[in-house]
């Protein structure tokens, strides 16, 4: 039995904007045989997560509920049939209600954080394990060219290492001096969209035919340019809304490529909660190896300060904003 009864936590009370999210206290759930009770280190936030807080996303949540599904922290206290020891240094994806002094978990959930990682590093990169691990499944890349977008971003770096992995040559498009940071990651060529004319590079980089798929997180502002990026019989993969949901695509439009456009689900590329704490742990390993798999920090934030967290995130922060909780 753990002495720790209650917890900290932020919670999106009603739909709308960061003005909705207030810190309170609530107790603790029991734990259950598999179970740990972890004391949150570090919390990542993601775009997600303000998307259904909207009340406006394809995701819903019943309202009031408590925000954050990513983090890193230490086991304080396990159930009979947890099978992790007191101590370990774990992190997660997909645990909601992160944002908090303390989560209760399921043991199966969680990965062991490698020697050589920090918890603000571990609590940047289990959602960008978890979504581009999925994404790297979607369509055959070895040996053929794709392009990533947002490949500064925290899941567009692991996806270029990812697919660079499985033997894709990667075009990863950034801003400015991020360049770096994705052809450290992976990428063979790496295009600033801020200087360079995106479909002429691409068209440079693969002598004008177009690239075997497009991973596109941003969707109205880049779907149409997307799709001209594509080679033959190409797909485009939209994953994200960062500018608001991707326009209507007709037939029509596919017609001179012959190509494919699917909108990416994870839970039709990664088979269930079982494959989690796998995928979770490849990427850590990556990371260990490619440093430059890490997103930078682009903020760090108390739990009392999680409206301001979120505004941050909303604004298009370059780097990850961490919550620390027990900070």
């Amino acid at each position: 039995m753990s002495p720790i009864t209650h917890r900290r936590v932020a919670r999106a009370l009603r739909a709308g904007g960061p003005e909705v999210i207030e810190t309170g206290t609530e107790e603790l759930v029991p734990l259950k045989p598999a179970d740990v009770l972890v004391r949150v280190e570090a919390a990542g936030l993601n775009h997600a997560e303000s998307l259904i807080r909207s009340g406006t996303y394809t995701v819903r949540l019943p309202f009031p509920f408590p925000l954050g599904g990513e983090g890193a922290g230490v086991v304080v206290a396990a159930g009979p049939d947890a099978g992790i020891a007191i101590g370990t240094r774990v992190c997660w994806g997909t645990v909601l209600g992160s944002c908090a002094t303390f989560l209760v978990a399921p043991a199966s959930l969680l990965a062991p954080i490698p020697d050589g990682l920090s918890f603000e590093a571990a609590a940047s990169l289990p959602v960008a394990a978890l979504t581009a691990g999925g994404l790297a499944r979607v369509w055959p890349l070895a040996g053929r060219a794709a392009v990533v977008w947002g490949a500064a971003g925290a899941v567009g770096r692991m996806l270029v290492a990812l697919l660079a992995d499985q033997g894709a040559d990667v075009i990863g498009i950034a801003s400015g001096k991020r360049v770096d940071a994705v052809l450290a990651a992976g990428a063979k060529f790496a295009i600033d969209r801020t200087a360079e004319d995106v479909p002429s590079a691409v068209r440079g980089h693969t002598g004008g035919r177009g690239v075997a798929a497009v991973f596109d997180p941003i969707g109205a502002q880049t779907c149409e340019t997307s799709l001209q990026l594509l080679g033959p019989r190409g797909c485009l993969i939209t994953y994200g809304e960062l500018s608001g949901p991707a326009p209507v695509i007709h037939l029509h439009q596919l017609f001179p490529q012959s190509a494919f456009v699917t909108k990416y689900n994870g839970t039709r590329w990664v088979e269930g909660f079982q494959e989690f704490a796998g995928l979770i742990s490849a990427g850590l390993a990556l990371a260990v190896q490619r440093p430059a798999t890490v997103s930078e920090i682009a903020g760090r934030f108390s739990l009392d300060q999680a409206g301001d967290a979120y505004r941050a995130l909303d604004s298009g922060a370059a780097g990850k904003i961490l919550m620390l909780p027990n900070r």
